[in-house]
């Protein structure tokens, strides 16, 4: 069996609790703390490797503290063993019997210091935007004495805290995935590999999912949805262990089936949000993100063009391009996933050729692309005025609902609210009209295992793995949604399920 085969092998059988293999860590000595967490690893391909080690209760804080430590050990830095105590250098996870370890300085090959410092404020900066969205302080400055923090240590080796060679990452996670204060995550960056970007965000990714650890969050394989092109590999959130696409990861808005090298369910509750799960511990952010917004630019079409059967757009985004919706006059017809993510993140831009809607009626067409996001962030193209066909001359030559003046087919502005009885799409604020065969309300998109993604009075209907659709509260009968002309229907039995099980805050299973 090959280096990696074994270590993906053992990996994987040990998250499934198998004792049985070499390397595993020794129980706690007699009058230690009981153990409440499990030890979670982060490896390279070739050095991947997941132990679950019983670690000790954390020194109690008054709650999960808003700040995030990066310590890059300038001139090095120790650790005793014992009792999780971030404050006081004390950590469960040194798996020898020295009462003191030594972590060397945070390096790029072998230079430390100002050699290294260029790399280092990549990393801090990389880690910044990874948690940009939520209401959390990233510093590489160590808090005053009475500061509640977690840190995170991002240097060294691993045989510098008693781990085996092969490991890149190792942090506490508590055994009920509840968010834990006062610990230290370890990222042994000296031992990542890459140079330049490659590098930072190789060791950005590790330090990412080790801290994340301490706040709840489990391990990801595929998404439920979205993401498409990338066959719904998770491969650009942190919390993967997946190489199938590279460059910077971030938390994202996305149910995900948790697992290492392959789908399980997640250790507390069937699938996890890791967007949603940070947002939980600490709110969003009260400022503006340091995130770059999405671009977008209509390309190969200018004022007075005859529209073809295609619209080019360039498109990109620091998170990268989730979807792209093309607007003809004034209303959304089609949208696009965004590109496959490569071995390097997402081409940003990217170029798409999104289809014109047969459906669209002839007329002159203002024609315009939004970019978005996985959090939502948006960008609006420049708009171009072209003609489809010919001008209209009345509004029998154009589309339900819709007028027609100066030669353009057109909606007037949407109206109606959530709730709101409604005939069309179009006459939506959210550009969705949703019904059961007696009503149809306007509604809106939601995410079934997030409680708050639906208004006030509303309960989010499954329509498909991880996606769904607000709706009233209701004892049966099914739900129809038009979504561009097209309908479909929830079965009944599926809809009674969703109204038991949606829209509610998960049980914990431990």
């Amino acid at each position: 069996m090959s280096s990696r085969t074994w270590a993906l092998a053992r990996c994987a059988a040990v998250i499934a609790g198998l004792t049985a293999l070499p390397g595993r860590a020794a129980a706690a000595p007699a009058g230690a703390s009981p153990p409440v967490a499990g030890l979670t690893v982060h490896g390279e391909p070739g050095r991947r490797i997941a132990v679950d080690t019983p670690v000790a209760r954390a020194a109690p804080f008054a709650a999960v503290s808003p700040v995030l430590y990066l310590n890059r050990c300038t001139g090095n830095c120790t650790v005793r063993p014992g009792d999780n105590d971030a404050r006081n250098h004390v950590s469960s996870i040194p798996s020898g019997s020295s009462s003191m370890y030594t972590i060397n300085e945070f390096a790029v090959g072998m230079v430390t210091g100002a050699g290294a410092d260029a790399t280092w404020a990549q990393v801090v900066t990389c880690m910044k935007e990874v948690y940009a969205p939520y209401n959390i302080t990233v510093t590489d400055v160590q808090p005053p004495a009475g500061t509640g923090y977690n840190e995170a240590i991002i240097a060294g080796s691993p045989d510098q805290l008693g781990q085996p060679q092969n490991v890149l990452g190792v942090a506490p996670l508590a055994s009920d995935c509840s968010a834990i204060d006062n610990v230290i995550s370890f990222s042994f960056a000296n031992e990542h590999a890459g140079t330049g970007m490659d590098l930072v965000y190789n060791i950005c990714w590790t330090a990412a999912q080790e801290s994340a650890h301490a706040y709840g969050l489990d391990h990801e394989f595929t998404f439920t949805s979205g993401n498409v092109a990338n066959d719904h590999s998770a491969c650009n959130d942190p919390m993967t262990y997946r190489t199938d696409c590279g460059g910077e990861k971030f938390f994202r808005n996305q149910t995900a089936n948790c697992g290492e090298t392959a789908n399980r369910a997640c250790h507390c509750g069937a699938t996890q949000n890791s967007h949603a799960k940070v947002l939980s511990v600490f709110g969003a952010s009260p400022v503006a993100t340091i995130v770059a917004a999405p671009t977008a630019q209509i390309l190969e079409l200018n004022n007075g063009d005859l529209l073809s059967t295609a619209v080019a757009v360039a498109a990109g985004a620091q998170r990268g391009v989730a979807r792209i919706d093309l607007y003809f006059n004034g209303f959304k017809w089609a949208e696009t996933p965004g590109a496959p993510f490569a071995m390097r993140g997402q081409p940003n831009p990217s170029n798409y050729a999104i289809p014109v809607p047969a459906a669209l009626p002839n007329s002159v067409v203002d024609v315009k692309a939004i970019a978005y996001d996985d959090l939502g962030a948006s960008t609006e193209s420049a708009t171009v005025t072209v003609t489809k066909g010919a001008a209209c001359t009345n509004a029998s030559s154009c589309a339900k609902g819709q007028k027609c003046e100066t030669g353009k087919c057109f909606w007037d502005p949407p109206s109606g609210e959530i709730g709101a009885s409604c005939a069309y799409p179009q006459f939506c604020k959210s550009g969705l009209c949703t019904g059961t065969a007696d009503q149809q309300i306007c509604t809106q998109s939601c995410i079934p295992d997030s409680a708050d993604s639906c208004p006030s009075g509303f309960e989010c209907l499954m329509s498909g793995p991880g996606t769904g659709v607000c709706f009233f509260s209701t004892t049966g009968g099914c739900c129809s949604v038009d979504r561009g002309g097209s309908a479909w229907w929830l079965p009944v039995s599926l809809g009674l399920v969703v109204l038991g099980l949606v829209a509610r805050p998960r049980r914990r299973r431990r």
